[in-house]
């Protein structure tokens, strides 16, 4: 093949590389998959390659940028542009579902999860980049919301871990075992329930 000579090439070609490395890793896992095997499902030679990436880890890095990025966008216009707690826990209610359905995250985590041990470094940055900002926005958020009176909440940290919760746990499940459509999960209803059991708890809305 051809090298790509423009710059939106070069994108097109990256691009394929790091699908097809999430590819391999989530078939094969991390340690298993080879950069000849990323090489070969992209189409492209195992020299092509290395000049995007320069080892697996490289590439599991991108993955973790190029997942992360807009997604934390995402979540930080809903945490910061919405007008009250309930707003936001709203729209974080109807961010999940596509967030599971839609984008490769299920995919990474379920990656990381299972070749943890053999790249902490990796994982540290997963959690870093990606797991402690979405929490410390949601904390940030609830702490205004304390603030304003809005509700009551003791702990910001501790809570924004209570709500993200079932996000985590459905995109593992998404990854590893909704495979049959006996293993499907209404996740629109489920982040419905979620999000009304949380209203309850901290008391938002329960008074006209």
């Amino acid at each position: 093949m051809a090298r790509a000579r423009t710059d939106e090439a070069k994108d097109e070609r990256r691009q394929a590389l790091l699908a097809a490395a999430l590819d391999e890793f989530f078939e094969k896992g991390f340690a298993a998959t080879r950069m000849d095997d990323i090489a070969r499902r992209a189409s492209l030679s195992k020299g092509a390659l290395y000049l995007y990436f320069d080892s697996k880890e490289a590439m599991f890095q991108a993955l973790i940028e190029s997942l992360a990025s807009p997604n934390l966008e995402i979540i930080e216009q809903i945490t910061e542009h919405a007008a009250s707690l309930k707003e936001a826990l709203h729209g974080i209610r109807e961010f999940a579902p596509f967030l599971i359905r839609q984008t490769d995250l299920p995919r990474l985590m379920k990656v990381l999860v299972g070749d943890s041990q053999l790249f902490p470094e990796i994982v540290q940055t997963y959690r870093q980049e990606l797991i402690e900002r979405v929490l410390s926005m949601i904390a940030d958020l609830l702490q205004r919301a304390d603030e304003t009176g809005e509700a009551k909440i003791e702990n910001p940290q501790l809570t924004a871990r209570l709500i993200m919760a079932p996000v985590i746990f459905s995109a593992l499940w998404q990854a590893v075992f909704n495979q049959t459509s006996e293993a499907e999960v209404d996740l629109d209803q489920l982040f419905a329930i979620h999000e009304q059991m949380m209203l309850n708890a901290l008391q938002i809305g329960t008074t006209p």
